[in-house]
């Protein structure tokens, strides 16, 4: 069990505590309380937002194989941690942990296949046409926010979150 995550908000690479309503995780398989921790305010998210933005300009401007980099050193510290992440998400949906370990390999699996994926869908293609001239290219948009669901909470949320790091969002 964790006692109390008081710091439970992330903003600008600082984290600290929650100012909104409290919020107790239950495993809902045993009905025990596994964490407790106050909620981000509206303006604690805001702050949050605006932090994003402020770092999607340096993001956005690396390159793709800073990027590539990046995103396979989290898959390192995902494989590092599986047991963890596998404990941890069995205790928070009251999954089976043979079950949650499937969950965390496939988020490391995700890794690998949206590098592919990217690399595949991308890229940039100038020509002359009979018609014309072709241009292709692809940006970034820019802050994303995903909401995970509470049967994968940790694999779904992560195949949209590498993908869109890797477009430089």
């Amino acid at each position: 069990k964790v006692e109390n995550m008081s710091k439970s908000v992330l903003i600008n690479n600082i984290w600290s505590d929650g100012q909104g309503a409290a919020v107790s995780i239950i495993n809902p398989a045993t009905s025990q309380e596994i964490a407790n921790f106050n909620a981000a305010t509206e303006n604690q998210v805001n702050d949050a937002v605006k932090s994003a933005r402020a770092a999607f300009k340096t993001w956005s401007q690396k390159l793709r194989a800073e990027r590539i980099a990046i995103v396979e050193n989290y898959g390192k510290e995902l494989e590092k941690r599986r047991d963890e992440i596998a404990l941890c998400l069995a205790n928070d949906t009251g999954k089976p942990l043979w079950e949650t370990k499937g969950e965390a390999a496939a988020m490391i699996g995700k890794i690998g296949i949206s590098i592919r994926g990217y690399n595949d869908r991308t890229g940039e293609i100038q020509k002359d046409t009979a018609f014309g001239h072709l241009a292709m290219t692809h940006k970034a948009y820019g802050v994303m926010a995903v909401l995970g669901p509470f049967n994968f909470p940790g694999h779904l949320p992560n195949g949209h979150i590498v993908p869109a790091l890797l477009a430089g969002n």
